[in-house]
């Protein structure tokens, strides 16, 4: 039971990891910020997700939970989305100019601690 307990810790050390580098004010910066990982090496990007890793490896160790699969979903979404945004604004230049004025729109700091609040919740359903 201590290393359940120390994984979930790990795993919310990890999601403020996340959380303090892409703090921005704005999506668009955010954005910024990831891509000068991609830059570097795509797999760098995948790297500074310490969580998502962390949750395939509880998803294998909980024998498959329902609950994690629900965080690796929903996390992989997320990485795929932004990943998305970086091809089509840094790498082909087609993001339209609508686009580009919403994702300038400032971020309510809640935003960002989205998933400090919701990741750690579904974890604690799927391990205890």
């Amino acid at each position: 039971m201590t290393n359940t307990y120390l994984l979930f810790i790990l795993f919310i050390g990890a999601e403020i990891f996340e959380l303090l580098w892409q703090r921005a004010p704005t999506l668009l910066v955010m954005i910024e910020k990831i891509y000068n990982y991609y830059k570097k090496s795509p797999y760098l990007l995948y790297l500074m997700h310490p969580s998502y890793i962390l949750g395939i490896y509880l998803y294998y160790l909980s024998n498959y939970n329902g609950w994690i699969l629900t965080i690796l979903i929903i996390k992989s979404i997320d990485i795929m989305f932004k990943v998305l945004l970086i091809h089509k604004h840094f790498i082909l230049n087609e993001l339209s100019d609508e686009l580009k004025l919403m994702l300038a729109q400032p971020l309510h700091p809640l935003m960002l601690a989205m998933g400090l609040s919701l990741y750690p919740y579904l974890l604690f359903l799927g391990l205890f």
